[in-house]
């Protein structure tokens, strides 16, 4: 499947294109012409970003791990790759799993307000408990006590009435994304 629409960002320090697909896209973010910062996927509604990220990371099981879009800049050594054989073979793996099974993204949210997403790759689950925007600002010793205490009492069965809950299944989009060369 080919990309709908490609957007290109520089900056003074980076580079990344972004390839736009029906309902998901992924950004490719360049240091340099031999060096990879980060490579990201996702979902998006309207035009605008869902609240959660795709990433690849050398360190994590299948190379993936999945995080709240957050305020905070996203730069850790586990997501660099420098062009050698063996990130290719990496990168390859981490791309073909998700562009050839596709994911699942469950959105929970109670009284109109998102408050849990469940991402779902090749049998394996990631939770996500999303901060509030003031969490991302300032974090206080009580607040990951009180978004757990929130995420319990939202999925309690007395609130179930109040709480929706939005499915979306990206399905696959091609085999054998990167080729080596």
């Amino acid at each position: 499947m080919n990309p709908t629409n490609v957007e290109n960002l520089e900056t003074e320090y980076k580079f990344s294109q972004t390839y736009y697909f029906h309902t998901s896209y992924l950004t490719i973010e360049f240091l340099d012409s031999t060096t990879i910062n980060k490579v990201e996927l996702g979902t998006y509604t309207n035009g605008i970003c869902n609240d959660y990220k795709i990433l690849f990371d050398s360190s994590a099981p299948n190379f993936t791990k999945v995080k709240q879009k957050l305020f905070e800049v996203d730069d850790n050594e586990n997501y660099v790759l420098t062009y050698n054989k063996a990130n290719i073979e990496n990168l390859n793996e981490f791309l073909d799993n998700l562009f050839t099974n596709g994911w699942t993204e469950k959105t929970f949210s109670y009284k109109g307000f998102d408050y849990l997403i469940i991402v779902e790759i090749d049998k394996t689950t990631h939770r996500i408990e999303l901060k509030s925007d003031a969490e991302q600002d300032i974090l206080l010793p009580m607040d990951m006590l009180s978004r757990k205490i929130n995420v319990i009492w939202n999925n309690l069965k007395i609130n179930s009435g109040k709480r929706k809950i939005r499915k979306i299944k990206v399905k696959p989009l091609i085999n054998n994304v990167l080729q080596q060369q």
